[in-house]
């Protein structure tokens, strides 16, 4: 794998990860209470990893620790807490 190639799939999976945690932050005040909106967050999560290997094919979890996950927890919890404290 080229490195163009391996700057595009990490593009490709930070664009999948803050859409879904923007969406998610949007939804979160109303799944009622906190723990249920971050059990949803965990389920979505999982969801998007494997959504994301079949996109960009079979990675490490390294790698999706830190092109998804991690970006798509800081942005739902970016997007809640600004809802939240707006709303």
């Amino acid at each position: 794998m080229t490195a163009k190639e391996d700057l595009r799939h990490q593009r490709i999976s930070v664009i999948l990860h803050s859409a879904a945690a923007i969406a998610l932050g949007l939804l979160s005040p109303y799944a009622g209470r906190p723990l249920y909106a971050l059990g949803l967050v965990v389920m979505v999560g999982v969801i998007m990893g494997h959504l994301t290997q079949r996109i960009v094919g079979k990675k490490k979890f390294s790698w999706w620790l830190g092109n998804g996950l991690f970006i798509y927890l800081l942005v739902w919890a970016d997007v809640w807490i600004f809802i939240v404290n707006y709303f």
